[in-house]
Order: structure tokens, then sequence, then C-alpha cells
């Protein structure tokens, strides 16, 4: 006679006694632990990932004068003032104006820039097709970008933000990725868990920071190669 066993098995707070044979409980417990660690929640950057970001595209589209971008590259401007901009302690007026004394150049030619980057945001087509698809099989979408308030109500209005159930955006945060901090938000305010939460960036820093805390990621380097994974990690639709 084939023995029964009882078992109370936790998942996610959530107590299930198992009376059956052994081998049915090994299955059981599989089921349970693979619904704890599958993927429900999925989380996307902008820029780069979800609209069309990169320098090596500025540089080649930009109409004006291409030695401001070269310079403002090279000596760093970006690093030293763009994220405090994404970080939302500086305005877009403040961020043109130390442009303009760092490149020497006019306000008015450094403003035209920065519309310029703004206004070069397509959107990816690609990655917009499957945030709608992963939308409709049940899955919680986020975005979750280093971004300044002007940029983000510039773009926030796009169909593909309708998608998402939540946005955090780092100048209304005041917190930037790679910090720890910036992820916290998200796992606090929507109640999620790493674990089940898959994150995409374009940048190998902001990756890492996530998979630090446990979050599964998707280098967006390679975007047709991207979007492929995306679907191979996501092709068992969340249970809830």
């Amino acid at each position: 006679m084939e023995k029964i066993f009882f078992f109370v098995v936790c998942v996610n707070g959530m107590v299930f006694p198992i009376f059956a044979p052994w081998g049915i409980v090994l299955n059981v417990v599989d089921c349970l632990y693979m619904n704890k660690n599958m993927i429900k929640n999925v989380v996307f950057d902008l820029g780069g990932v979800v609209v069309d970001w990169s320098p090596e595209r500025l540089l080649a589209t930009y109409a004006g004068d291409k030695e401001l971008p070269i310079a403002l590259f090279e000596k760093g401007f970006f690093q030293q003032y763009w994220s405090e901009f994404d970080r939302g302690t500086i305005t877009q007026v403040e961020m043109v104006s130390a442009m303009g004394d760092f490149a020497g150049r006019t306000y008015a030619e450094c403003w035209d820039f920065v519309e310029f980057i703004k206004h070069s945001l397509d959107n990816l087509p690609a990655t917009c097709e499957l945030i709608e698809e992963l939308s409709g099989r049940g899955f919680r979408l986020f975005c979750l970008s280093n971004m300044s308030v002007e940029y983000y109500d510039y773009l926030k209005d796009r169909k593909v933000f309708s998608f998402f159930e939540g946005h955090i955006i780092s100048a209304l945060e005041h917190v930037i990725k790679p910090e720890a901090g910036i992820y916290q938000i998200l796992f606090d305010r929507y109640h999620l868990l790493p674990g089940e939460t898959l994150f995409i960036d374009d940048l190998i820093a902001n990756i890492e920071a996530a998979r630090a805390l446990g979050i599964q990621t998707v280098h967006f380097t390679d975007r047709i190669a991207a979007v492929e994974k995306i679907r191979e990690l996501t092709k068992q639709s969340p249970v809830f």
C-alpha cells in the first residue's frame, strides 16, 4: 500500500497543506516554487530600449555644428551635468545655461541642441510591439528610467506608456540608476518581488545593479536578439 505523506509548504506567505503520495508531493512542490520564480513583472528602461537613443545616432543626425556634441561628449559634460538633469536637481533652462558656459556656445544654440535630442527620441517599433503583446498576456509592466521631467513630459502621452502600470522616472524621484534606491522605490510602491521581475536596460552598470538586488535581467544591446531573449524568458504567461 502506497504511503500518504503530509507536508505544509509556504510560498510567498501562503500555506499549502499537502496530503499525497511522495511522487505527487514532489511534483506539487516543484510547481509551487516554479510559480514563485516565474516572471510576472517586466520593467523597461526608456532611452535605448523603448525610444531610440544613442550618442552615435545623435552625432550622425544632428544638423547643427557637430563640434558642439563632440566637445560635450569628449569633455565629460554629460557625465557631469546631465546626471543632475536626470536627477531633477536642475531644470532644462539651468542645464542649457551650464552647457553654454561649458562649451563656450550661445544659449540659443545649446537650447536647440537639447531640443533636438528630445525630438529625436522616436519609438522603437519592435519594443513597443513587444510591450503591447506582454500587456495582453497579463504581465505587469513598468518603466524605470533616468530621465528629466521635461523629456518625460514630452514622451508620456504616447500610446506605449498606457501599457505601463507604473512609471518610475528619476527626476520625479530624485534618485538615478544605478543607485539601489530607485529599484527599491519600484519594489515598495508596486509590491514587487525581485525574483519575479525582469528588468531590461541598455547600460551594463544598471543591469549589474539590478542583478545585485536579485532581479532577472536582459542587457539590451543587440535589439533583435534582446527582444527574442525577452520573449523566451516570458513564454510562460504569469499566474498570480
